[in-house]
């Protein structure tokens, strides 16, 4: 897992006020009720297994056989093909949770979305695997080729399951196999991989006659003997297709007073609808219309609305959101759906929809909901991932991270450090599995010229696009949030800063995600915009951070006179403002440019002044003081293993840079927090 320290720190000025907290159990509950803990290692990624799974016994012994083939002279490589429905996932998802014990190392999932418009690409999956195993950030190659073979040689001679489901086509899973003979890979995919040496194929049919009856007999009860014929009309209906079997099983158990009979002449008559309509996919659609017309108002609401998410799960605080309502009704939807089988859990307080069920629930969304209710529905979304972002962020900053983990102690005998570091692993878990949502809010937002949502939505992602070096994104973010700026004008109201400042601020990011990649002529052009707008405000604080920057990207290109003066300016800026923190954090800026030109002794010199203006705890500090022995030739002290993790190692040549997050006070955000939550 990547750790604290970025590719530069940063730098929280005038966001952390001296008192944080105002209400001790709302940021409790905000982060142990919202964040998803990511499993410890060994990595156990797999999805939970259905407690009624049903039949498919041949199908798990020949795949069970040929995954535990595994040795010098033999690969456990197996691809389960079949159509959408049939039960691909369900079944692969059972096979792997009866081999963990046969790979103890590692279980690896990833849902491909191989269907989908936006498939993964195999370079984040690797990436996403990486981290998985704990190899940081820093550590990964930037190509995928050499990714994929530092992926493989962290899985040599390790028994590890790899599950890669709803693939689509050989291209995105190649980088994804090990060469690891002690490895299991299982894939599953609608079409036909013809072309993966090794692997044993299984084209998965619809289930036999007693499986079908075995599973409706679990889901609905006795009532399918005492309604033997009108049950055995019902699965020819379903294809015998475990998700539409699953969906007419939810539906009938929450009806126990529908004959079965005239349930089967509903669904005969629905899916002849659906066939003068020329449809795909009859048996899944024919009762997912007849579950959908069972549910109560506000569930069936939901059901809509949750076609709007493009991630592939989604956590349930949101729907509060989505529904505009009480919590109570928001929760009680939810179990109404969970138990019709049309939404599954997936990790704790997560649920995900099946793509099938996905699709139908967005075409009632585009026939049943306005446009205006639509647009209305995805602005609550991102209002809620902005005042949720903006909060769990929080804890990607080690200054503000420690001050919510002294919270979650509540004066628990516990250690600090390790609730910090907790704190940003299941943050930044919440983030990447919220990733795809968040992105889609901002565009939502900027749809519809909701400004006061576009802005600040871009800046809280800036830490987490950092540290898991999502540069596009980034990159694409700012831009967007640039040209809502600008489109706005100084039309912004007395609740936001000024236009100007939100531009330079912007820029200043967009500056900061160029440095990072080099690109050192867009990176100067960038801040020396932000600089001629803080100028003209007279925004001593952003010209100084601003000059810092721009004297990092001058060193970077060797123009050390430039970068000098930069430096110089920003320096004598912050002294005047008696701003500590940016003063220690341009000294030891200077003392980089002094090693570049050989000048060992000034290094030292401003490394020694920095670090006498630094609390010593903090991050920033302990690297500067780890650049101090490095250059005197001591040796530095052995970090502990959270520092590790926060500081891998990292030469004294990448400069500090200052960046610019949220808006909100903490109070402001923990407050907001709470009010969505409870």
């Amino acid at each position: 897992m990547a750790g604290d320290r970025p590719r530069y720190e940063l730098h929280f000025h005038g966001l952390v006020q001296a008192a944080v907290v105002g209400d001790d159990n709302a940021v409790r509950k905000t982060f142990q009720d919202s964040l998803v803990r990511p499993l410890a290692l060994p990595v156990h990624q797999l999805p939970p297994a259905l407690a009624d799974f049903t039949g498919r016994q041949e199908a798990i012994e020949s795949l069970t056989t040929q995954l535990r083939q595994t040795g010098e002279t033999a690969k456990g490589f197996a691809i389960v093909t079949g159509m959408a429905g049939v039960g691909k996932s369900t079944l692969a998802i059972q096979v792997a949770h009866q081999l963990k014990q046969d790979f103890p190392a590692a279980q690896l999932y990833v849902n491909l979305r191989g269907t989908e418009s936006k498939p993964l690409e195999p370079f984040e999956v690797v990436t996403s695997f990486l981290r998985g195993l704990g190899v940081d950030d820093q550590a990964m190659p930037e190509d995928l080729k050499d990714r994929s073979a530092l992926y493989r040689s962290h899985l040599s001679s390790k028994r590890v399951f790899i599950l890669l489901d709803n693939a689509r086509d050989e291209a995105q899973i190649r980088p994804l196999l090990p060469d690891s003979p002690s490895c299991a890979v299982l894939v599953t995919t609608r079409g036909h991989l013809t072309n993966l040496e090794g692997a044993t194929v299984l084209d998965l049919a619809v289930m036999t006659d007693t499986e079908a009856l075995e599973l409706l007999g679990k889901l609905v009860g006795e009532r399918t003997q005492t309604e033997l014929e009108a049950t055995k009309t019902i699965i020819n209906l379903c294809n015998r297709l475990p998700l539409a079997l699953r969906i007419t099983g939810g539906t009938l158990k929450t009806k126990p007073l529908w004959r079965l009979n005239d349930y089967a002449s509903l669904l005969a008559s629905e899916r002849q609808r659906l066939v003068q309509r020329h449809l795909s996919d009859l048996d899944v659609r024919a009762t997912l219309a007849l579950s959908y017309q069972s549910l109560d108002a506000p569930s069936a609401r939901l059901f809509r609305l949750l076609g709007l998410l493009t991630g592939l799960n989604f956590a349930s605080a949101l729907t509060t959101a989505l529904l505009k309502s009480e919590p109570a009704i928001a929760e009680e939807s939810l179990g109404c759906l969970v138990d019709k089988q049309l939404l599954e859990p997936a990790n704790a307080g997560r649920y995900r929809l099946h793509e099938l069920v996905r699709l139908f629930a967005r075409g009632q969304l585009a026939q049943e909901e306005l446009a205006e209710a639509r647009q209305a529905a995805r602005l609550r979304v991102s209002r809620w991932y902005l005042e949720t972002s903006q909060v769990i962020g929080l804890a990607l900053n080690s200054e503000t991270r420690r001050q919510i983990a002294r919270v979650l102690l509540g004066g628990k005998n516990q250690s600090l450090e390790a609730t910090e570091q907790s704190l940003l692993v299941v943050a930044l878990n919440w983030f990447e599995l919220e990733r795809t949502n968040l992105l889609a809010s901002i565009d939502w937002a900027y749809q519809a010229k909701a400004w006061e949502i576009v802005v600040p939505l871009a800046r809280n992602l800036v830490n987490f696009f950092n540290t898991y070096a999502y540069w596009l994104d980034w990159e694409q973010t700012h831009l967007v949030a640039l040209e809502a700026i600008r489109s706005l004008g100084n039309s912004f109201d007395d609740n936001h800063l000024d236009s100007r400042l939100q531009e330079a601020q912007t820029l200043i990011n967009l500056g900061n995600v160029h440095s990072l990649q080099s690109n050192w002529g867009k990176a100067s052009e960038c801040y020396k915009q932000s600089l001629n707008i803080f100028q003209e405000l007279e925004d001593r604080p952003g010209v100084a951070r601003t000059l810092g920057n721009l004297g990092n990207v001058y060193s970077r290109q060797d123009y050390w006179g430039k970068a000098s003066e930069c430096y110089q300016q920003s320096l004598e800026i912050f002294r005047e403002l008696k701003d500590r923190y940016g003063e220690a954090q341009t000294l030891a800026n200077m003392g980089i440019l002094s090693m570049q030109q050989s000048d060992r002794n000034n290094a030292i010199l401003l490394w020694q002044e920095a670090l006498a203006k630094l609390p010593l705890d903090l991050p920033k500090a302990k690297r500067v003081a780890e650049w101090l022995h490095s250059v005197k030739g001591l040796e530095a002290p052995q970090p502990s293993s959270t520092e590790r993790l926060q500081n891998p190692d990292n030469p004294p040549a990448q400069p500090f840079i200052f960046v610019v997050l949220g808006g909100l006070s903490l109070v402001i955000a923990i407050a907001l927090f709470f009010v969505f939550l409870m």
